[in-house]
């Protein structure tokens, strides 16, 4: 049964299954609202949306009615990024008729971009978040050293380096190795972070006629700027990067990053 917080109907993370592909989604609001798909990053377990708190309850507050799906849930059964975005592409189009915001973040925010030739394509409006078009030699470098972290030393020690990997460049923290790592971390870890290795929609980016922000730390150790792709001379692509921020800008930056999602959200088509 649906759960009453404050004004919007909340339902809690569900379990579905489709063509023998378990995945979970968290669900809230209400159901005439507008509708906003969020697709989740590599995440060692699902976190049942708790990563964009922030942006749920500022969508929730507009109306709109928000699906958060655990991106890696099919990704063990999928070969690369355009394989997972395929298959992605055939539960959304089940479950939502019309999508009126797709949002991204990192291994999420890649895949999106994958559909925006197709099952995306009529999406009016699109939000990444540190969510890159193109893996270059930087970020594969990035991306392979954790990987090798997990190879040779383990899913704790995995962790430990993305924890370091997701904080701004200026942050000269190093963070602990935790005691023990979810079950789930190392198949997550090992398929998610060599999807994205191989990472590139600049084609169907190019392609998309929609409304496109896309937010990335300006002091990312991962996705940089230069790993966003806009459509070539499109008035309505922007990428916009957020000064002493890394991976995490809704974090790092949650005032600055939810005003530039609400400017966002308020532009007409």
């Amino acid at each position: 049964m649906p759960m009453q917080t404050g004004s919007a109907t909340c339902w809690p993370t569900r379990w579905h299954k489709v063509k023998h592909s378990n995945y979970q989604v968290w669900e809230a609001g209400s159901e005439a609202g507008l509708c906003a798909v969020i697709m989740a990053p590599i995440m060692p377990s699902w976190d049942h949306g708790a990563f964009c708190r922030p942006l749920t309850d500022l969508l929730l507050a507009r109306g709109y009615s928000v699906f958060i799906y655990d991106t890696m849930g099919i990704a063990s059964e999928c070969s690369d990024l355009a394989d997972a975005a395929a298959r992605w592409a055939e539960i959304l189009s089940i479950r939502h008729p019309r999508i009126d915001l797709v949002v991204g973040q990192a291994y999420g925010g890649a895949l999106i971009q994958y559909m925006l030739a197709d099952a995306l394509s009529d999406c009016p409006k699109v939000l990444g978040i540190s969510a890159p078009t193109y893996c270059d030699d930087a970020l594969r470098a990035g991306l392979g050293d954790v990987l090798q972290e997990l190879s040779h030393s383990g899913p704790e020690a995995a962790l430990q380096a993305m924890a370091w990997r997701v904080m701004a460049e200026s942050n000269s923290a190093v963070p602990e190795r935790p005691q023990s790592a979810p079950a789930e971390t190392e198949m997550r870890f090992e398929r998610g972070l060599s999807h994205l290795c191989t990472a590139d929609a600049r084609r169907q980016v190019e392609g998309f006629r929609g409304q496109v922000l896309s937010l990335y730390g300006e002091e990312s150790r991962l996705v940089r700027g230069c790993n966003i792709i806009l459509a070539a001379h499109s008035t309505r692509q922007r990428a916009v990067g957020l000064p002493a921020c890394g991976m995490r800008p809704l974090t790092d930056a949650e005032e600055a990053s939810l005003a530039l999602i609400a400017d966002f959200l308020d532009e007409s088509k």
